[in-house]
């Protein structure tokens, strides 16, 4: 082999040699690289990827790995107002307190026990009694039909039922405005239908000529009954439709529904010496219209709400239940006082002060389950009040 040739195979040997030092380099870097990458990607990460993975690919899953369905929650985002919160638990509050101010809630919170034997708490979601502020939801009624053609609230009560004493001369109005002059009816402990109670404050007859105020609860009886009469429906079928789903109020009704609520509260009196106890109470079917529904603080805040926003019945309708019909400041439903428009029920356990400023920017809603450990609930409301303005 000539020296030329012995060149040229000894430089095609270190090209080999060569070739396989880089070709080994190349390898290692490769090896590193990916063992650096593996290292920062992190558990959790790794875990999403396969989630990812698994959610992509068409396999069919087994009825035990359904996901549940998310609930949804029943009461509105809050933000707690510390000072309202402890002038509520300074005084003792039992209930529910809902505080709307200008666009957000800024209280929704149960306050001690729904249930003194159970220890069950009193929560956002808790449903009361909210006894003759009923009144207001029935008042919202007769101005819809009023609306819809069906009724003039100018209407003599004689042509709804023919057989009510003077009837001719007391009008819708005067029931709204509770100055009709009529007796009205007892209650009993025994159930009643709506027509035999509307026989019963016929047979009881007037005491006075209408106009002059003179709270009763019977005037919102018949009323209810003429509710019934107009739209061809019972009562609270023409209330969830028209009132209720409009509204978005989930959880109220009457007492023939009450116990089947989630969150139901018994209702309780301070007694001499202390104790609490469950006061008597009529069978609701006698307070027919005016005293046998229950709400929740949020749905009380959402009928609230949607008065004020005209929801539910229009301006000139608005201006007439917020009008007084006498010098007690009583319109339709509520009492319209110089800043905002209130409503107060009682009933044999439970107590309720609700109200909405003239606005609509403040809304205060206080539902009780003792009827008697505070002595006035509009100075509680009227309080609320002044904090938030302070």
């Amino acid at each position: 082999m000539t020296k030329q040739a012995r060149s040229r195979s000894s430089k095609r040997r270190n090209k080999k040699k060569r070739d396989f030092y880089v070709g080994v380099a190349l390898i290692f870097v490769l090896l590193m690289v990916t063992f650096i990458v593996v290292k920062m990607i992190t558990p959790e990460e790794l875990t999403n990827a396969d989630e990812k993975s698994a959610q992509e690919a068409p396999t069919k899953k087994k009825k035990s790995e359904t996901p549940k369905k998310q609930v949804e929650k029943e009461t509105p985002t809050v933000t707690d107002n510390t000072e309202i919160d402890q002038y509520l638990e300074s005084i003792g509050f039992s209930g529910t307190a809902l505080v709307y101010r200008e666009g957000k809630i800024v209280l929704n919170k149960g306050y001690k026990d729904a249930n003194r034997e159970t220890k069950a708490a009193n929560t956002p979601d808790t449903a009361y009694y909210i006894g003759s502020s009923q009144k207001a939801v029935i008042a919202t009624a007769i101005l819809q039909l009023e609306e819809r053609g069906k009724l003039q609230v100018s209407d003599p009560v004689s042509q709804y039922l023919p057989d009510f004493p003077k009837g001719d001369r007391i009008t819708l109005q005067n029931l709204l405005n509770h100055t009709s002059g009529i007796v009205g009816h007892t209650e009993e402990n025994v159930k009643i239908t709506p027509a035999d109670l509307i026989k019963d404050i016929e047979a009881q007859g007037i005491k006075r000529k209408p106009g002059k105020w003179d709270y009763n609860d019977s005037n919102y009886s018949v009323l209810a009954y003429i509710i019934e009469q107009i739209s061809g429906e019972k009562l609270m079928s023409y209330i969830q439709k028209n009132i209720f789903e409009p509204a978005g109020m989930k959880h109220s009704g009457i007492y023939t529904t009450y116990n089947k609520e989630k969150h139901s509260s018994v209702g309780y009196s301070i007694q001499k010496d202390g104790t609490y106890k469950t006061p008597y109470l009529p069978d609701l079917s006698q307070l027919y219209g005016c005293g046998d529904m229950y709400m929740t603080a949020t749905d009380m805040y959402l009928f609230d709400r949607a008065l004020s926003d005209r929801k539910l019945i229009n301006d000139t309708s608005f201006e007439k239940m917020f009008t007084a019909g006498s010098a007690s400041g009583y319109g339709m439903g509520f009492y319209a006082d110089p800043g905002s428009y209130n409503s107060h029920g009682v009933l044999s356990g439970w107590n309720v002060s609700n109200s909405f400023s003239h606005s609509g920017k403040t809304v205060v809603v206080l539902l009780s389950n003792i009827q008697n450990n505070i002595k006035s609930f509009g100075k509680v409301n009227n309080h609320i009040y002044q904090l938030l303005n302070q």
